[in-house]
C-alpha cells in the first residue's frame, strides 16, 4: 500500500471514531436531561399578598364588572373603580355619596395639588382640567 492510501485510511478511521465519540456524548447528554426532568421540583412557595396587592386585585374585580350606563365615562375612568358605580365606596375608597359640590371640588383640588397625601388620587387627578374637576363634582354630588 502506498503511503497516501495509508494516510487516507487513517484519516477516515479517525473521522469515524470522532463521529462515534460525538454520538456517545450526545446520547449520554440526553439521558442526563431525562434524569433531570424526572427529578421532582419542590412546590412553589405560596406568596403572601401585601395589602396593596389585595387592593389592586379588588380594583381589577370591580373594573371587570359591566359598565353602569348611568355614570359618565369620566367618572367611570377616574372614580368608579375605587368609589363604586354610585359613589357608595368599597374596600379601596370611601363613600362619596351625599357630599356637596363645593366639598367634592375642594377635596379634588387638595388631592390634585398634593395638599392631602394620596398618591393614587394625585396620579388620577394630576392632568385633570378644572372643567373635568367641576364635571366630576357635579356628578358625584348627584349621588344620593
Amino acid at each position: 500500500m502506498s503511503s497516501g492510501k495509508i494516510i487516507g485510511l487513517v484519516a477516515s478511521l479517525g473521522i469515524v471514531l470522532l463521529l462515534i465519540f460525538m454520538l456517545v456524548q450526545e446520547t449520554s447528554t440526553k439521558k442526563a436531561l431525562v434524569v433531570e426532568q424526572k427529578v421532582e421540583q419542590p412546590a412553589p412557595k405560596k406568596t403572601i399578598k401585601t395589602e396593596e396587592e389585595e387592593k389592586l386585585e379588588e380594583l381589577k374585580k370591580q373594573a371587570s364588572v359591566s359598565i353602569n350606563n348611568s355614570v359618565s365615562q369620566l367618572y367611570s375612568l377616574r372614580c368608579k373603580a375605587c368609589h363604586g358605580s354610585e359613589g357608595q365606596g368599597s374596600q379601596v375608597g370611601p363613600s362619596i355619596k351625599g357630599k356637596s359640590v363645593e366639598y367634592i371640588l375642594s377635596k379634588l383640588d387638595d388631592y390634585k395639588n398634593n395638599r392631602v397625601t394620596n398618591s393614587l388620587m394625585q396620579g388620577l387627578l394630576t392632568n385633570a382640567t378644572q372643567e373635568e374637576l367641576n364635571t366630576l363634582a357635579q356628578e358625584i354630588s348627584s349621588f344620593k
